[in-house]
């Protein structure tokens, strides 16, 4: 078993360096997998020289860090899970006690069932308490669902070894003795159980590495200030909702919203009242639209909405509505004051042989007419008449030349 003791000892310093590398990165919970996995590895050390070693430092010194590691994993996933994690106080007591016991069942009543009992004991509660968390946690992380799931599985593995350990100890029979050779099943059993840990921490390295990649393509999809989706990840995704309504002939509608007089608002309660009003301005948005379509950060003031499987009278309606929400509920500034805010919006239908490009342009000409009629309402593509439209696609011409002289805004943090 010496030879295991050792592979699983190198697994285990392998990982740990790499745990380590995560510390800068705000990992939840990483400082506390570090620290166990170097109390995993420091007691995998002392096992692999329990034949040489005096029976204290294998009993007590092993089997004290072993339970610590658990506490500490217990710990990690509960900082990684957001949920209350153990306090480093319940992880003393708990340790103290640990440690009382071994040092009693070693020297006072000599009982080695009771000092493996103990030890195996606790690291088998904690790594079920590990997997009942994770099984209630996992479905509200998709994105790293696959490795929480074999986190998962390593803790009830851990957790029914180390209880089977204890059972075959403190009973003395063993179930599976009578099927097997006992060596071969003494042989598989203590492999299996050397060799479960360092598997748990090559699943809590994928986990934690999957956090990190799920977290980046957050970032680059949403806007950092509002939590809207990009402009280039709500592109895609409207590019990817209209192919899907043409295979279906369905209609696609796009509404291209402005908040009216944003200058005005920032040159009066500066860019924290600009920025304070567009988070709430995105949060009323997405609160009216209640999952029925996509929102996203065009730029400065300016936002998309795409929607798919609906009408020309239920977009009319979602609009108005917005509409409505925006101008009922005032912003509460740093000072104490309210900042009103209302918002123009111009909405093109997408019959399923039409083009997003061409949509996306009558959208722009539905919002200049309406920011023409005087703000604060919704305007319908198609639906002007023929002077305003004209009026309208010059205003629209205008903007374009001005925003292709400009350039594109190289952020879309509040540019007033």
């Amino acid at each position: 078993m010496s030879f295991l003791s050792a592979i699983a000892v190198i697994s285990l310093l392998v990982m740990f360096p790499v745990l380590l590398s995560l510390r800068k990165t705000g990992v939840p919970g990483i400082a506390s997998f570090c620290a166990a996995c170097l109390l995993t590895t420091l007691a995998a050390s002392v096992a692999m020289v329990a034949s040489i070693a005096p029976m204290w430092f294998h009993t007590i010194i092993g089997g004290t860090l072993m339970v610590a590691a658990g506490l500490l994993m217990l710990r990690g996933f509960g900082q990684f899970l957001a949920r209350r994690p153990l306090g480093a106080l319940p992880i003393a007591i708990t340790l103290a006690g640990v440690t009382t016991m071994l040092v009693f069942f070693s020297y006072v009543a000599n009982n080695q069932s009771a000092r493996i009992s103990v030890s195996a004991g606790f690291l088998s509660l904690t790594c079920f308490l590990i997997g009942a968390a994770i099984v209630r946690h996992w479905p509200r992380e998709r994105p790293i669902a696959p490795y929480m799931l074999f986190c998962c599985v390593m803790a009830f593995l851990v957790a029914v070894l180390h209880a089977l350990r204890v059972a075959t100890v403190g009973t003395g029979f063993d179930p599976v003795g009578s099927a097997l050779e006992p060596p071969i099943w003494t042989t598989a059993f203590l492999a299996a159980r050397l060799l479960i840990m360092p598997l748990f921490f090559l699943g809590i390295i994928l986990m934690l590495h999957g956090w990190m990649i799920a977290s980046l393509r957050h970032m680059i999809a949403h806007d950092d200030l509002t939590g809207a989706l990009s402009r280039r990840a709500f592109m895609t995704a409207f590019e990817r909702m209209f192919s899907t309504a043409v295979g279906s002939g369905r209609q696609t509608a796009f509404m291209l919203l402005d908040l009216d007089r944003f200058k005005q608002i920032n040159d009066l309660h500066g860019h924290a009242g600009g920025d304070a009003a567009l988070v709430h301005f995105t949060q009323t948005v997405r609160e009216t639209l209640a999952g029925r379509g996509i929102l996203g950060r065009l730029g400065g003031e300016e936002f998309g909405i795409a929607l798919v499987g609906v009408g020309r009278l239920e977009v009319t309606e979602i609009a108005e509505t917005i509409c409505t929400a925006v101008r009922t509920t005032p912003v509460r500034a740093s000072k104490g004051t309210d900042i009103g805010l209302t918002v123009s919006i111009g909405i093109a239908m997408v019959d399923p042989g039409g083009s997003l490009a061409d949509a996306m342009v009558q959208a722009d000409v539905a919002l200049y007419e309406a920011k023409a009629l005087g703000r604060d309402r919704l305007s319908i593509a198609g639906s002007l008449h023929a002077a305003s439209v004209a009026s309208a696609r010059a205003l629209a011409g205008a903007a374009a030349q001005m925003r292709a002289a400009v350039g594109p805004a190289p952020s879309l943090s509040n540019t007033g």
